[in-house]
């Protein structure tokens, strides 16, 4: 069996003819212990001949587990190929799939994960589209956008639903709302963003206009805290580990966190693709549902997972990320036609999509029920 690769590395697809797609996808920018179990001993069964066993004194010793044959349970999975997976690196929404590919989750699957990191949403679809991935990890957004030139791409699974940036500013700023930044300059990762799609969001339920802001690309992590900390920003879209490091520090405190329900990373192919390699496909979900299942139980064993990623903040504060980022994990890794209309119509309000996406329209959970 090939072990699992789980390198990143980063990917540029220049492709000019998909720009009109790319143009309509906003960024997705986020800011191992081993987990099989051992197979238990093979009992051997009593006669089926309705024979007497022997007795202690004369029964024949029987084999020892070291040269027992081995059981069905212990044969090694059948080898399902590679699949390439893009996911936008440096946050946690997508937390398990990072924790399945931190561990041997997909090896024991029979799969190679090969793990492709991208700066932004764009730059990942770009790459799906041109057959450079298998996978993209993204946003809701993306399903709508590239349905809507025609593309056969579908959500095979949703693994966050709820919205991951909240704002946050200086404990002691004198703002107490978001109403409060007219004039000011606010961060978010990137223009046209998820990032941005909260702070619209943020920005309408304070009932000022989005153009009172100045609102600039900040990045996310580190930059993001920098330009805090500097003061170049007023207030800043941070998702976890981040919200957890500022608002432990006591430096830093929420200034606006979203209370709406939202779709917001899904499992994102195409539906030739995942015609071919079905049994790819539904390993791929299969882990992802059971590593889902294990880290809501056992959050020791996705924190040691999710200390792989190199997160910079301490142990205090990615244990309070890890333990957020998991809740927002929907059971069966499904949601609802509520939910899809909820996540579209707050799109629609804030110019992101022009025409609702329906659960029928852009969700194929067929592979999760396989």
């Amino acid at each position: 069996m090939r072990p699992l690769t789980t390198s990143a590395r980063r990917l540029f697809v220049p492709l000019l003819a998909l720009g009109l797609v790319a143009a309509a996808c906003g960024d997705d920018d986020d800011d191992a212990s081993s987990d099989a179990t051992p197979p238990a001993p093979v009992e051997t069964a009593a006669p089926s001949d309705g024979s007497t066993a022997p007795s202690d004194d004369t029964a024949t010793t029987a084999p020892s587990d070291d040269t027992a044959a081995p059981s069905d349970d212990t044969a090694p999975p059948e080898d399902l190929g590679t699949v390439r997976v893009g996911l936008v690196c440096g946050g946690m929404t997508p937390i398990v799939a990072q924790i399945a590919m931190n561990t041997d989750a997909f090896t024991n699957a029979g799969l190679e994960v090969e793990k492709l990191c991208f700066d932004g949403g764009s730059e990942g679809i770009q790459a799906l589209i041109g057959g450079s991935l298998d996978i993209f990890l993204g946003s809701f957004e993306h399903v709508a956008s590239t349905r809507a030139q025609g593309l056969d791409t579908r959500a095979f699974a949703v693994i966050n639903k709820v919205f991951p940036y909240w704002a946050l500013t200086k404990t002691d700023a004198e703002f107490q709302s978001v109403a409060d930044l007219a004039g000011e300059v606010v961060g978010v990762t990137s223009p046209g963003s998820l990032s941005e799609t909260g702070l619209r969001v943020a920005v309408a339920e304070a009932g000022i206009d989005f153009e009172e802001l100045r609102v600039i690309g900040a990045g996310s992590g580190a930059t993001m805290r920098a330009a805090l900390d500097a003061g170049q920003v007023a207030a800043g879209m941070v998702s976890e580990p981040g919200i957890s490091e500022l608002t432990l520090s006591g430096e830093y405190r929420i200034l606006w966190e979203p209370t709406f329900p939202y779709i917001s990373i899904v499992v994102l192919g195409s539906e030739s693709w995942a015609a071919d390699h079905a049994d790819a496909l539904t390993a791929f979900l299969d882990v992802l549902e059971e590593t889902a299942e294990r880290a809501g139980t056992d959050t020791a064993w996705a924190l040691e997972a999710m200390k792989s990623e190199g997160f910079e903040v301490d142990d205090a504060a990615l244990e309070a990320a890890v333990e957020r980022s998991l809740e927002a994990v929907p059971d069966g890794l499904r949601v609802t036609a509520e939910d899809v209309q909820s996540t579209s119509d707050i799109l629609i309000d804030v110019g992101r999509l022009e025409e609702p996406i329906t659960l029928e329209d852009g969700f194929d959970f067929t592979y999760l029920d396989s």
